[in-house]
């Protein structure tokens, strides 16, 4: 049974206001979902409950700004294959087989979270080694980035793909020397794949986004933002399973939505540009190259290890008028830009938009930032674009990263030379690709990735104050509400995290172990682990 609380007093610990606080007090009251009270506890005001925070440490609670929660979700439900789970293509291949072992002929095997640079053989399973083991199933696997898969026979020809298929654009089918397909995909040709594989049960499916959100909560995140609605899947079908998943009760976290369509699509659908403080659709995403761990990434020089600069996923020209359109229509843009020259062309496509259809307070996005172009920030402030970065990169791909930048490697994913350009620096997970810990990209934005080797770009480090306003200002600004949460000021919405230490007095290497005690949102606990001190314990979030 839900107890409804008027007001409560959190009090006996140490309650960082912001990140730039240096006098944390040690007394909070909130009410009515927001922080009406914050002092000396000998000084508070009368409230209905009380919790002691045993000398814990509370902040404000931290948005992810870019996460992929359905993809998540949608990994729990198949056959986990990372190298966690499987360091070698034959424990790859193990396991598949025994999920195959398990179903009939006519069902897919379906495994994701596949890293080939975790993996002894640092390749990827061939179309031909899946085959030999599992002939009769149709197989497809997903690398952990969503932009690559892997397929055996039976799958390629119940998707009616055959050798004579041609490279769409803006993707590629892997071959062998003879010229036959080895079941690898990149790009728009694994979306052809994933997009063509048979759907999940829809209540399942539902049933692991509920689980991921509660999750999320577990980890310290209030709020986040869906990166692309329509990348695991496609769009109509994903749009339907968020919108179930609304109707089926409470969700315990505010949430934003990247819509994965152009304008004429969104009107097609009805669909305007919406904030909302819980459910908001102000977005739409685009997919400008590909990624560097498939040397995809548009760049204006050769990698390191491959003779090639990766390529756009569509026509330059025309996704400068779509991101145009989009502006003239009120949304703002998030595009995925890993290479130099694919950022370059985005600058200049929201530099034109703005030219031609001036609006104010866009905030025009860019996703990762991974390498960054000559000019670009000061081109970036101009626009008052923000830079969107997943610092755990750094560390989940360290060897791809050298491998293809070789001495460049330290250029990557900046951080202190995007703040001292005074552009706004937003650090996010990209999970299932980064680390879905907040703590782990908290952790790399500070260390640079030093706990798990030589560090990446040192002089691109920042402050541990920088990354956690980064994740708690500046995710908020990132979904345009910053005026009203964000920080724990009276007035501010009552979203905050309890942690197990204070992450201020803490090196870079044990951030990444903090654990988050108890989650608020909209001032209902979502996320209780604390320790008992006493009797009370408050209401919790239905979940």
């Amino acid at each position: 049974m839900t107890r409804v609380v008027s007001s409560i007093l959190l009090t006996n610990g140490r309650i960082y206001r912001s990140a730039w606080d240096e006098t944390p007090t040690d007394s909070i009251v909130v009410s009515d979902g927001k922080v009406i009270w914050t002092g000396a506890a000998a000084a508070a005001p009368a409230a209905d409950e009380t919790v002691d925070l045993g000398g814990t440490t509370v902040i404000p609670g931290l948005t992810d700004a870019h996460i992929h929660l359905f993809a998540i979700a949608h990994a729990r439900l198949q056959v986990p294959v990372t190298p966690r789970d499987a360091p070698t293509i034959a424990a790859v291949l193990a396991l598949l087989t025994r999920r195959a072992s398990e179903i009939t002929t006519d069902k897919w095997v379906l495994g994701a979270g596949l890293d080939e640079n975790g993996l002894a053989e640092l390749r990827l399973p061939t179309r031909a080694e899946i085959d030999a083991v599992i002939p009769d199933h149709p197989v497809l696997i997903r690398r952990f980035c969503g932009h690559v898969a892997v397929v055996n026979s039976k799958a390629l020809k119940l998707l009616g793909i055959d050798d004579g298929i041609a490279d769409p654009e803006g993707g590629t089918f892997g071959r062998a020397a003879d010229g036959a397909l080895d079941g690898c995909a990149k790009e728009s040709a694994a979306e052809q794949i994933f997009r063509a594989a048979p759907a999940m049960d829809r209540d399942e499916l539902i049933a692991a986004l509920r689980a991921t959100i509660v999750d999320s909560t577990r980890m310290g995140l209030v709020a986040a933002v869906e990166a692309a609605v329509g990348f695991t899947v496609g769009f109509d079908d994903e749009f339907a399973v968020w919108n179930e998943l609304r109707k089926t009760g409470p969700v315990p976290m505010r949430l934003g939505f990247m819509n994965q369509l152009d304008p004429d699509e969104a009107a097609e659908r009805g669909l305007t540009p919406t904030p909302d403080a819980d459910w908001q659709s102000i977005s739409l995403k685009y997919f400008a190259d590909g990624i560097v761990g498939a040397r995809t990434a548009a760049v204006s020089e050769d990698y390191a290890d491959t003779e090639s600069r990766g390529f756009f996923m569509r026509d330059e020209a025309e996704l400068q008028r779509v991101i145009g359109a989009a502006q003239a229509a009120g949304w703002q843009v998030a595009v995925h830009c890993c290479g130099d020259r694919a950022t370059d062309c985005i600058i200049e496509a929201y530099e034109k938009a703005q030219a031609a259809h001036p609006r104010e307070n866009m905030r025009h996005r860019i996703e990762h930032y991974f390498v960054p172009p000559e000019g670009g920030l000061a081109r970036m402030k101009a626009l008052g674009a923000l830079v969107v970065t997943q610092p755990s990169f750094l560390t989940r791909m360290r060897r791809s990263i050298a491998g293809a930048f070789g001495s460049r490697a330290d250029r990557c994913y900046p951080g202190r030379s995007v703040i001292d350009a005074g552009v706004t620096y937003i650090a996010s997970s990209d999970a299932p690709t980064g680390a879905w810990s907040p703590w782990d990209g908290i952790g790399d934005a500070v260390g640079r990735a030093s706990d798990s080797g030589q560090a990446i770009g040192p002089g691109e480090a920042v402050s541990v104050r920088e990354a956690l306003h980064s994740y708690t200002v500046g995710g908020a600004i990132a979904m345009k509400q910053e005026q009203w949460r964000g920080t724990l000021m009276p007035g501010m919405a009552a979203d905050l995290i309890v942690l197990d230490r204070d992450p201020f007095t803490t090196d870079a290497a044990s951030l990444k172990s903090t654990q988050v005690l108890l989650t608020m949102v909209r001032g209902s606990v979502v996320h209780d682990a604390m320790p008992q001190q006493g009797e009370w314990r408050p209401a919790r979030h239905s979940a």
